[in-house]
């Protein structure tokens, strides 16, 4: 497989990484209600057309990581929603003032996935990996990671912030280095060395 080509489509102190790898293009995490001008305008910015975002992976379903996802879906992307999230989706609109216009997310039309099928899954979009559970910010929290080493964590605890040595985030965090990741990509701030 050719080498990862990663460009962070973030705005207003969030990431939001697109991939891309033999013309599939998988974005992680999208931004709050109502700013999908912005979201376009930094693809414009970084060459990206929102055709090319065949689909969307939310690293947890809060309103800076997954608020745009109904917005994009009607744009023709694809939500992939993992099975230890899909309680969480019809919370997030609660965390939400009206003012910032979310449109609700459907239920019908995603693609359900489990941990166990997502190796596969991310192979036939050309990608080497697969998504776990990472439960410690919330409990539906998952994260990519590539065979390559990266590591797509959305909003996981540094480790070197968890409050407990033997609690869930350290162990999401043991998990991740068990798939010997070594780059982080994470959902605020920069990518750091594991």
């Amino acid at each position: 497989m050719r080498a990862m080509n990663i460009v962070n489509v973030g705005y207003d102190s969030t990431n939001y990484y697109l991939l891309g790898n033999s013309g599939t293009q998988l974005l992680v995490d999208t931004g709050w209600p109502g700013t999908l001008p912005k979201l376009l305008s930094v693809c414009r910015k970084k060459g990206v057309a929102l055709e090319a975002i065949r689909y969307l992976l939310a690293t947890h379903y809060h309103p800076d990581h997954a608020g745009l996802a109904q917005e994009l879906k009607q744009k023709g992307v694809k939500l992939i929603v993992m099975q230890n999230q899909l309680a969480s989706i019809p919370i997030l609109g609660t965390y939400i003032k009206p003012e910032q216009h979310y449109v609700e997310i459907e239920l019908g039309d995603n693609l359900n996935l489990q941990a166990r099928d997502s190796r596969e899954f991310l192979g036939r979009l050309g990608f080497n990996g697969e998504i776990i559970e990472t439960p410690g910010h919330s409990e539906d929290s998952v994260t990519l990671i590539l065979d390559e080493g990266l590591a797509f964590t959305g909003d996981l605890t540094h480790p070197m912030l968890a409050e407990d040595p033997h609690g869930q985030v350290m162990q999401s965090w043991e998990r991740i280095r068990l798939l010997h990741a070594r780059m982080i990509h994470p959902g605020h701030g920069p990518v750091w060395e594991l």
